[in-house]
């Protein structure tokens, strides 16, 4: 009976693998492919802690030179603040240095304004002065002019005079 047990057995196995149950096809998977199975897994899990060590490396980066920016965006603001502050109390200073200037300035010209004023006064009433000499002066010489011609006009007069008669005496001569 051992070689019927054995062909029963056989049978049933037989039966039993024409239907196989899901537990059967998984053992038989893990038979054929279990070893590359374990090695893709083994593969996945090294590749799946390769990326996250490597994102995380990345994010500690991107933290640390985030943070960095951050502290050097502050200095910057620092320094901006200061230069602005000093760059304010230049330009009062300067402000206040054209202003003093302009008014010295304003002042100088205007002493000098005066003062030219005060020369064109002067002038003009030397000029005025000289005017009225030479007004003086030509109508002195002109009057002098005046009798001088009068005299000749008059010795005009007698030489017309003296003329006609010898004219006169002339054309009594001739006729």
């Amino acid at each position: 009976m051992p070689r019927n047990a054995a062909l029963e057995a056989k049978q049933k196995n037989q039966t039993q693998s024409a239907a196989p149950s899901a537990d059967d096809v998984d053992k038989i998977r893990d038979i054929i492919f279990g070893g590359q199975m374990r090695e893709y897994a083994s593969r996945f899990d090294q590749l799946e802690k390769n990326v996250n060590q490597k994102i995380e490396r990345l994010s500690r980066d991107l933290e640390k030179r985030f943070e960095q920016l951050t502290q050097r965006l502050s200095t910057e603001k620092e320094e901006r603040k200061s230069i602005d502050a000093t760059n304010r109390g230049q330009l009062r200073n300067l402000e206040k240095l054209i202003k003093t200037k302009l008014a010295e300035t304003d002042e100088r010209v205007s002493a000098e304004v005066e003062e030219l004023h005060g020369v064109l006064e002067e002038g003009q009433e030397a000029l005025g002065e000289l005017v009225d000499k030479a007004r003086s002066e030509l109508g002195k010489s002109l009057a002098a002019d005046m009798a001088r011609l009068e005299r000749h006009k008059l010795a005009s007069k007698d030489l017309a005079q003296l003329f006609t008669e010898v004219a006169r005496t002339l054309r009594q001569d001739s006729k």
